[in-house]
């Protein structure tokens, strides 16, 4: 029943939901190259939040059948928040790995 009104109400809000976790890692990217450093130390940040939370995200599910979402979600997103608030002020990620001096045109 993929064009049910249930299926599709289903997967707007699971869309919709899972797009700040997304657009953190499209974000993390940008700050990482627009402040002066490689593609590649970006995708590297990127990657490991994407792991990170794939590794999270059990645990927290778990967490909530236990406690209640309520108790889970509410300092899991207090938390995370705060991490990604915190990572601009940890340095310019270009000081972690700097771009090579670039070469004259030929």
């Amino acid at each position: 029943m993929p064009g049910s009104p249930q299926v599709r109400r289903l997967l707007g809000g699971t869309l919709t939901g899972r797009l700040p976790n997304e657009m953190a890692l499209v974000a993390i990217l940008v700050w990482a190259t627009t402040s002066g450093s490689w593609i590649v130390f970006g995708g590297l940040l990127s990657a490991l939040e994407g792991l990170s939370s794939s590794v999270v995200q059990p645990v927290k599910g778990r967490l909530m059948d236990r406690h209640g979402q309520t108790a889970v979600r509410l300092p899991a997103a207090v938390l995370n928040s705060a991490l990604l608030v915190a990572l601009p002020l940890t340095g310019r990620p270009d000081m972690a790995s700097p771009r090579p001096p670039s070469s004259p045109p030929a």
